[in-house]
Order: structure tokens, then sequence, then C-alpha cells
């Protein structure tokens, strides 16, 4: 009943409209938590009473936001929200794929001449919208703990981006930016990278919960032993290893200080770059890696995950009362959405659902060369399947165009005759599919980026990560609901109160923050806005 109420009360509202204009806002700040799927919203949400619960109370709030891909990943998940496009138009398909005239694999943001920079990202983005609208006036500002979360976010001309670095253990800035690396940032760096917590303790964030009755166990079967992270709490950040060293550095963002250096940093950026200051708007964006880390070897269903779900939620409180403090209570639009869900832990769900099971990379490609190298003669000397990521199989480069359509129907009925695979197709057959998801598989099709082959897993089924071992944690890369279905909320001046139930594609995230803030949209933004947006 209160669903229905709340979901009443937004409609009888945007039927109303208001007696006056919210002024545009001066800042706005976009939250994109990876990860963070409506199923883990919906599971922990009781307990979140921090931001989560400030922002669907002062704003509007979607529970299905849809990103309507068949290849649910960080890079994509990102330049959807960020372009209100999909990867068709904006070109980031995946996290990396092969080179079709090399078979190099290519990583998303990656750049010869500048290391990393958003040279693959061929949509605009909301930030370079606001850039384009006050004649560079806009100041952008992006954070995160991966690379490619920042870089897509920012644009092509971010003022500051600013990620995590595995390789040194610290926070850096990309080359391709605007402005000079900040002073700010060395004192996360020496306060709250990897190296100074090192040796810290990780306890539950809220003892007086009980984990066990909300999330599952301390300590399942199904949980990796990160090195340096462990599986039970308490722990002590680094356990094991014995120093601050590169597995250390590789294990940081898996633990609380990532997520504490990253609203820390917020706070230094919006102070330090004076942002909201002027008459032009301005831009920060925060990619929260941590949940995404934790799913992927713990499972949503852990205590680990649930406890990284309240430190988020409270960081995110704390943020908003600082911004309040510097800038008032009406001058801030705030978003947040995911980049991607996450599927449920198939052991777990095979248990409780009989819909649940894990399927390795090995194994498919086991059986894709098998055929092809029964089927094809001198071609499989010539063509072979070069990379599986997500649910694309691209082959290896050489061969004629007839050829390569051969191999790669070969290979996709390779893939359909194995137990876990509803279906696959080779790229020209991509027609062929399934008609709720077709588009799906059309969405993530782009030139010089196109798969071979696509391919579709029957629901429940997770493919393992290889990168600790498998056999642990959970997965995400279908088009099925788990995997695609994210939350978004919007608050602040321009928006509308209530909750609103419908499935909305992310794509209207980026007009919707232009229409509030009386801009056009990224050039490649069609969608309309959502509804609980004034400007609409």
């Amino acid at each position: 009943m209160q669903q229905r109420w709340a979901t009443l009360a937004l409609l009888s509202s945007l039927a109303a409209g208001t007696s006056q204009a919210a002024a545009p806002p001066k800042l706005v700040v976009v939250l994109v938590v990876d990860q963070l799927g409506a199923n883990v919203l919906t599971r922990y949400r009781a307990h979140l009473k921090g931001g989560f619960h400030r922002l669907a109370k002062s704003g509007a709030y979607y529970p299905n936001g849809v990103h309507a891909i068949a290849n649910s990943a960080t890079a994509p998940g990102h330049a959807n929200i960020a372009t209100g496009a999909w990867p068709s138009v904006h070109g980031i398909v995946s996290n990396k794929w092969s080179d079709p005239t090399t078979g190099r694999e290519v990583y998303c943001t990656e750049d010869a001449a500048m290391g990393m920079s958003p040279t693959n990202l061929v949509a605009p983005t909301i930030a370079d919208a606001m850039k384009l609208a006050t004649s560079g006036k806009s100041r952008v500002v992006t954070m995160a703990g991966k690379d490619r979360s920042a870089i897509l976010l920012g644009g092509q001309r971010p003022d500051v981006a600013v990620w995590y670095d595995a390789g040194l253990g610290q926070y850096v800035t990309a080359k391709h930016q605007c402005g000079a690396v900040p002073s700010w940032l060395s004192s996360v760096n020496l306060e709250k990278s990897a190296a100074p917590v090192f040796g810290q303790r990780w306890e539950r964030l809220r003892p007086k919960l009980d984990y066990s009755l909300i999330a599952g166990p301390d300590d399942s079967p199904f949980e990796e032993d990160v090195p340096g992270i462990g599986r039970t709490f308490p722990r002590t950040l680094g356990q094991g290893l014995p120093g601050p060293g590169a597995a250390w550095f590789e294990a940081y963002p898996y633990s609380p200080a990532a997520i504490d250096a990253l609203f820390e940093l917020a706070k230094l950026a919006i102070d330090a770059e004076q942002l909201g200051r002027d008459a032009a708007p301005d831009l920060l964006g925060i990619a929260i890696s941590a949940l995404d880390y934790v799913g992927h070897s713990y499972g949503l269903e852990s205590q680990e995950a649930f406890d990284t779900l309240l430190r988020i939620d409270a960081g995110l409180a704390g943020l908003i009362a600082h911004v309040e403090a510097k800038l008032g209570g009406d001058a801030t639009l705030w978003v947040l959405s995911a980049d991607h869900g996450v599927a449920p832990t198939p052991e777990r769900a095979e248990a409780e659902s009989g819909f649940g099971q894990r399927l390795s990379k090995p194994e498919l490609l086991a059986a894709t060369d098998a055929a092809l190298a029964a089927s094809t003669g001198a071609l499989a000397t010539k063509l072979r399947v070069q990379l599986i990521y997500g649910p694309e199989l691209f082959l290896s480069p050489g061969g004629t165009a007839e050829e390569r359509l051969r191999v790669a129907r070969l290979a996709a009925e390779a893939l359909t005759a194995h137990p876990a695979i509803a279906e696959a197709h080779a790229h020209a057959d991509i027609a062929h599919f399934t008609p709720e998801f077709r588009p799906y598989f059309e969405r993530i099709v782009f030139p010089g980026r196109t798969a071979d082959v696509f391919f579709r897993v029957s629901p429940g089924y997770v493919q393992s990560r290889q990168k600790h071992g498998q056999g642990a944690g959970s997965n995400h890369g279908t088009p099925y609901t788990y995997d695609t279905h994210v939350p978004i909320f919007l608050a602040g001046p321009g928006v509308r109160r209530g909750v609103d139930r419908q499935s909305v594609p992310v794509t209207r995230i980026a007009p919707s923050v232009t229409a509030i803030l009386e801009i056009d949209p990224p050039a490649a933004a069609l969608e309309a806005p959502l509804p609980a947006t004034l400007s609409h």
C-alpha cells in the first residue's frame, strides 16, 4: 500500500506542477556506485538511513532504471549515464575489445599518447554539454576508484580527473585534463591511499545489527580469500602480507579506506576548486568502485557487501552535509545511479530458487576451439578464438569476410550446443536473437569494435572471474534484470519528489540534468528527460 501511495503522490505532483520554477543549480553532483543493482538496494535499503534515505526522501526515486544492453559492465554503464546514448552510438561497447586488424586487446580508455583518455568515447557527455553551454566556464572534476570510471564521467575537457592507480598505490590525475595536478590530492595520498592505511582494522560499521540475519554467514564457502583482505570479520588490512607492496596495492580497493578516500577527495575538491561558487554551473563526478570489487569476490549476499554499502551510505550523508554547509540546501542537483547490477551468488540462488550455476570461460573456449578445429580444416590455422569477454566472442585477425562469417557461425553453433548458453549468433545474424533480447545486442554493435559472435547465457548462469581463482563471488554482463536494473535518484532544484516504479532507461539521466540546467543536452542524448524534472 505504501508503494502505491508513493507512486500516486508522484503522479499527482507531476500533474499539479509548481507555482514557481526553481533556479538552476550551481553544482551538479553525479554519483555512480559500481555494481549497485536494484536487487542490492532492495535487499539492504531498510538499513540505509544516511545518504540514500536522504536522496529518496528529498527527491525523485526511480527503482527500475535500466541499462538496456547485453554487456552490462563498468565502462559502457558509465558512458550510458554520461552521454545519454547507448554503446552503438558512444562507442564504449565493453571494458575491452579485440582490434580486428591486429588482434590486440584494446582497453576502453587507453591512449597511446596520453596513457589514459576518453579518445575512444565518440559522443559528448553531460560535462561536455556544460562546457559548451558556458563557453568553458563550468568546472568539471571527476574521481573514481577506476580510471575508466573517472575518465568517462569527465568527458573530453575535464579540469581534474582523479583515480586510484594500483601500480602506484596512490591516486593520480589524467594527462589530458585541462588543469594542473591539484595540490589537494597529496593530502589524501599521504593519509588515505594504500600504504598509509596498511595495518588498519576493518570492523563491522554497525556491530549492533545482526549481519548474519541481514546478509548471510560471515564465512561462506563461495567467498574468495582475497590476499590482504581475507574472508571474515574483523580483519586487518594487509593481513598475511609482508608489507604495503604490490599485493596490498591490488587489494586496497576492497577496503573501507578506499571509500573514505573518495569522499574526502570530493570534499577537498569542492573547497579547493570553489565548485558551485560562480554563475556557471559546475560538475563533480564520483564513481565509487568498492562495492564492485567486493561483490565479485564475496557476492551481494555477503557481510562484506552489506558493510561496504553501509559505509557508502554514511559517506554520502557526510558529503551532502558538507555541500549544504558550503552552498546551502537548494544549490545542488544530486544524481545517483549505477553502471550495472550483479547476479545473485549462483550456489545460493540454486539452493533457494533452482536458478544458479557457474560457468567458466575456459570451458567455453574449449568448446569453441574443439568445434573449430574439427570443422574448419585449413581455416583452423588462420582463425581461432581470440577473446571471450562478457557476452562477446572475437576471432583472431585474418581470412576473407566469407571465411570469417563461416567460422563465426561454427563458433555460434558450438556455443549454442553448450547447456549454459541460451542462444548464440554471428554478428551478421544478430537479427536471429529472441525478439525481447535482440535490441540489447544491437546496442553494443559499433564499427571496428564489434564481436564476431554474441551469446546469451541462460538465466542464473554466472561466468566466474579468474583474477584470484574461480568458484567465488558473483559477476554481471547479461541482459537479465539482476544485471541491467539499477536505481536512479534525482534530488535538488528542478526535481519533483516521489517514487516512480516504471522502467526507465538510464539514457534519460543526461537529458534530465541538462533540462534542469536549462542548457542543450549532449548531442546524442535523444531521450526525453525523466518525468520528475520541472523543465520537461
